[in-house]
């Protein structure tokens, strides 16, 4: 700093400064005397200090431009120090209270004092433009290095996102919140990184923003509410106070819900269980600056030799564990198709020889084997698929779909060689619709595969097939799946005959009428052809009637239960929706009556939403007819008491 910079400052020329500092201003008026001492005073300006450097010792003295109560400036504070004293330095330490014009105001504080160096933490990244000082500015982003004079040491924000995020996928959990403060922009894109990697897509729901009082007040409650399995902290202070909500709804940590900070602190390591957190080692980030800042003044390297990102790491506890299936239902595995679904919307479904226009077109994720394994999943099942996908977007999407529902997707292959299967469907307004099949990638869904991944079957309780993929391989899966004593649900589709061999291995045969009539072409009754399925070997049979309900016969039972009373939309998933729902109610060892109520509102729900897989319900959703299905079920005890 200069008489120039002093003169700008009071707005009076640089010798009207001089005159005053050497005491020649009996022509200056009081007021601006005292103004420019004022300043002088506030800068500690001290007469050619510069020369006075260049000719002087080293002071041995680092100045330590900071902003208090910034994340980890304590503990940067404390590496600082300690540091600089391991290596003959003091430290003069100013607070800028976030103010950039404090910053600059005591830097060149810092020159007139003559410190060594300057090191800025948290501070704007060009307020050393102009300054003789060597300078080390600790950033939580990175700075283009190009023309820049100080050596930067930073970490990335956004790595604590990832980080953390990442560690709660690899343990199995695809419903992740986050509650974070307005400030944590490069958290939250870390957060979408992570899930991007793993071809996930985290539902807008699950992420609150806002202040802290926010955080406490509204996003808790509404990120729990979403029934997410893991909880993303903006530090271990609203950890905290989530344990302690937690404690209050009777869930356990890491039992119920799994939790991480994104920032690490003593307090984590205080918390009951121990809170894992993300640590960029501040004490670690105040040494390294320190030394680089030394290396630069006594010249043992140049600046750009001396800038370094600190590599931020998980600190594992006690708070992450991987999600606890909360219905303890038995293991299912889904053999079976995954399509994109191309939903047409129509007026009426066209009949032979008729053009008609669409209202709009909708990709969606489908198959009746995804969605099968995805209505399983939002059910709160423990399921596996087996199945073929192109590696492609859709197939990528698909398989993100499944991610999101909770189904492990072990069995599931992705084929260079062949595109993700298609499915045309148009949708007429009173929510009847036709299907159009191109098999795709699920044509390659074979045998082999089928061995591959049969480790899969082993404990399993059900098997749920379609025959959207090849009899054959149905046939070679079913054959597994005896040889390990699991149940087989198949529902037949796009087929006209299937073998007696097959048949007489099926547990649970769920056609609707006109599968049904395709499969037996005569004029029986539906009761007829179910009894002639029986006859094959079926164990149960189950015919879905649309909005008539369906009919179950088997050698104990031959009754109908009515639909749930749901006003149509779209009915293309209904029967996807109530065969998952069958399958996770069996495997809660219930019984096949009171599957079948389960199943039967799964199933209405599902039809009063556009698409398929978004259509599934969830438990929460289900849950809420509970005593309607109860209802149901006691009527239809009564039909066969």
């Amino acid at each position: 700093m200069n008489i120039r910079d002093i003169a700008k400052i009071c707005g009076v020329s640089p010798s009207t400064v001089s005159k005053i500092l050497h005491n020649k201003d009996q022509d200056i008026s009081a007021e601006t005397r005292k103004r420019v001492l004022e300043v002088i005073k506030e800068y500690q300006y001290v007469p050619y200090s510069k020369v006075i450097k260049s000719v002087s010792p080293k002071t041995n003295i680092i100045g330590v431009i900071l902003t208090a109560d910034a994340y980890g400036v304590q503990d940067i504070l404390y590496g600082i120090e300690r540091t600089a004293a391991d290596n003959g330095y003091s430290i003069m330490v100013c607070n800028t209270d976030g103010s950039r014009d404090k910053a600059v105001k005591y830097m060149k504080v810092m020159e007139n004092k003559g410190v060594d160096g300057i090191i800025a933490v948290y501070q704007d990244e060009d307020i050393f433009n102009g300054s003789g000082v060597p300078a080390v500015c600790i950033f939580d982003h990175k700075v283009p290095s190009r023309q820049r004079k100080t050596a930067d040491i930073y970490y990335e924000m956004s790595d604590l996102g990832y980080l953390a995020t990442n560690c709660l996928i690899k343990k199995g959990h695809y419903k992740i919140g986050a509650l974070l403060t307005e400030k944590d922009t490069g958290i939250e894109e870390g957060y979408y990184r992570a899930f991007k990697e793993s071809f996930l897509s985290p539902r807008k729901e699950w992420i609150f923003r806002g202040t802290d009082e926010d955080i406490i007040n509204i996003g808790i409650d509404r990120c729990l509410n979403n029934d997410v399995t893991a909880i993303l902290c903006t530090d271990a202070e609203i950890g905290n106070i989530l344990y302690g909500r937690l404690r209050e709804r009777g869930d356990m940590i890491p039992g119920k819900v799994s939790v991480i900070s994104a920032r690490d602190s003593r307090l984590a390591d205080k918390m009951k269980p121990k809170l894992t957190a993300v640590s960029i080692s501040p004490s670690e980030i105040g040494k390294t600056s320190v030394e680089s800042l030394i290396h630069i003044i006594e010249g043992k390297k140049p600046v750009h030799e001396c800038r370094k990102k600190i590599e931020a790491k998980v600190i594992i506890r006690n708070s992450v564990d991987v999600p606890i299936n909360h219905k303890q239902g038995g293991k299912l595995v889904v053999v079976g198709s995954m399509n994109m679904d191309c939903m047409i919307n129509v007026s009426n479904i066209p009949t032979d020889g008729e053009t008609i226009r669409s209202s709009s077109i909708v990709m969606l994720p489908g198959g009746k084997g995804a969605n099968q394994a995805v209505g399983a999943g939002k059910l709160g099942g423990q399921v596996y698929m087996i199945g073929r996908l192109g590696n492609d977007s859709d197939g990528k999407e698909i398989y993100n779909s499944l991610l999101n529902s909770g189904v492990k997707t072990d069995g599931v292959v992705f084929d260079d060689s062949i595109p993700t299967g298609k499915a045309y469907i148009n949708v007429a307004a009173d929510g009847k619709s036709t299907i159009v099949i191109y098999s795709g990638a699920n044509e390659k869904l074979d045998n082999a595969q089928i061995k591959q991944f049969e480790h899969l079957l082993d404990d399993a309780k059900y098997c749920l097939l379609n025959l959207e993929i090849s009899e054959q391989t149905a046939a070679y899966a079913i054959k597994k799946c005896k040889k390990k004593n699991v149940e087989v649900i198949l529902k037949p589709s796009s087929v006209e005959k299937i073998s007696d061999s097959l048949l007489n291995n099926i547990d649970y045969f769920i056609p609707n009428e006109k599968e049904l009539k395709q499969l037996i072409p005569d004029d029986t009754s539906i009761e007829e052809k179910a009894e002639a399925l029986l006859k094959k070997g079926v164990k149960n049979v189950i015919v879905t009637l649309g909005e008539k309900g369906c009919y179950l016969r088997n050698e104990k039972y031959s009754m109908y239960f009515p639909a749930a009373d749901f006003h149509p939309v779209d009915t293309t998933g209904a029967a996807d929706a109530f065969i998952s729902a069958l399958a996770v109610c069996l495997s809660e060892e219930n019984d096949i009556i009171y599957s079948i109520c389960f199943a039967t509102y799964a199933a209405g729900i599902s039809i009063t939403r556009q698409g398929v897989q978004p259509a599934m319900v969830d438990r929460v959703g289900l849950d809420i007819y509970k005593e309607d299905i109860n209802a149901l079920y006691m009527n239809s005890l009564q039909q066969v008491q």
